[in-house]
Parts: C-alpha cells; structure tokens; sequence
C-alpha cells in the first residue's frame, strides 16, 4: 500500500498539485508549435534553396550550396543564442519564435541537402532531353519525385528538429523539458519529471513514424497504380 501511495503522491505533486497539469498542458501546446513553425519553414526555405542548388548557373548554385552548408553545420543551440542575444536582442519577438526560426534554419539546411542530393541522383540516371526538363519543372517534377525517393532521410530529419526544441529552455522558452525540469526541482523528483518528458517525445515519435509510414504506403500505391496504367 505504501508503494502504491508514493506513486500517487509523486503524480499530484508533479502533474496536479500548484496547477501544474495547466503549466504542463501550455508548455505541450508550445513545443507543438516551435515544431510545426520549424518544419514548414525547413520545408518552404529547405525546397527554395535546393531549387537553386540545382540551377545550372554554377554562381548561383554555389551561392546556395553555402548557404546550406552555413545553416546545416551550425549547432541549432548556437543559431539560437545569436539570434537571441546578438541579432534580435534589440526586438520584442518572442523566444517562440526564435527557437523556431532557429530550427527552421537548422532543417532547412539538411531538407535542401537531401533533395538536391536526390534530384542531382535523378538527374544522372535521365537522357539530356530529360534533365532539361527536370530543370524546368523543379517543383511540379523533379522536387516531388525527390522527396519521394527520400521519404525515410526527411522522416528523420523531422524526428531530429523536433528531439531539438529540448534546447530552446536555454533562451527562455517554457517548452515542456525546460517546465518539467522546474516541476522536477520543486518537488525533488527529477526522475519522474524527465520520465514523462521520455514518454511524451517517445508518443510524438511514434506519431510521426505513423504518419511517414502511411505517406511512404501510399507514395508507394501510387507509383504501383501508374506502371500499371502505363
């Protein structure tokens, strides 16, 4: 009885007690949202810079290529201190929003890399004719097709952007590590804090695996669906 007692006790303390269900629940809903911001700005400025990548005017490329490589080699920890205290010290835009726009950048670096990769990859395998027609239909042709061979690299990088909002506490970001860590403090069960931290990124994984999987399935009944008609 005693056992079961400790556990009740250690759940009110740390996920009811001083409304931390309330503080928990605000802190769930932030770090959805610096990942959802990241993603889509990784998506949209990742897919934007790996047009130019592939641009056959080697200045241009080469331009993209740094900037892909600034934004993919940088620590996300460190883009976001000097956005925080350097560049965007004078501001009032919200933490939130640094740390997404830090994360943005981080995956946008990687998401270009990757389908540049790719398209350069489909590029070789196509007649001339071809790959002057990738080059003109980047977004309706060759981008798709590109994510398509590299479903698994982005379900990763999505899983790595959304692991790293962990660090956004560092510029001031109540997201739900930098909140259970002081739940954690206050009631001196730092264990059970970060276990249900593990828990709530393990849940979101999962789901993201999900639905990576049901894409990929579906990609995969399409391109079944097309030789067939051909």
């Amino acid at each position: 009885m005693s056992f079961i007692k400790n556990i009740f006790e250690t759940v009110t303390n740390n996920l009811i007690a001083g409304d931390a269900y309330y503080i928990i629940a605000k802190s769930v809903i932030v770090t959805l949202a610096i990942a959802v911001i990241a993603w889509l700005i990784a998506f949209l400025l990742g897919g934007f810079i790996s047009h130019f990548m592939c641009y056959e005017k080697k200045v241009i490329s080469r331009i993209a290529e740094v900037f892909c490589f600034i934004f993919r080699s940088t620590p996300v920890l460190l883009i976001m201190l000097l956005f925080y205290y350097v560049f965007l010290k004078s501001t009032h835009i919200s933490p939130v929003i640094i740390a997404s726009i830090s994360l943005g950048l981080y995956g946008a670096g990687h998401f270009a890399e990757i389908l540049a990769r790719c398209v350069h990859e489909a590029q070789k395998r196509q007649d001339a004719e071809v790959t002057k027609r990738l080059k003109n239909v980047y977004y309706s042709v060759a981008a798709p097709q590109a994510m398509e061979e590299s479903i698994f690299q982005i379900k990763r990088l999505t899983i790595q952007l959304f692991q790293w909002i962990t660090v956004a506490g560092y510029i001031t970001v109540n997201d739900l590590t930098e909140v259970m860590n002081r739940i954690g403090q206050r009631t001196m069960y730092p264990f059970f804090s970060i276990f249900v931290c593990i828990i709530f990124y393990m849940v979101v994984t999962i789901i993201i695996e999900g639905i990576f999987n049901a894409i990929e399935k579906r990609l995969k009944r399409n391109i079944e669906e097309d030789a067939k008609s051909i």
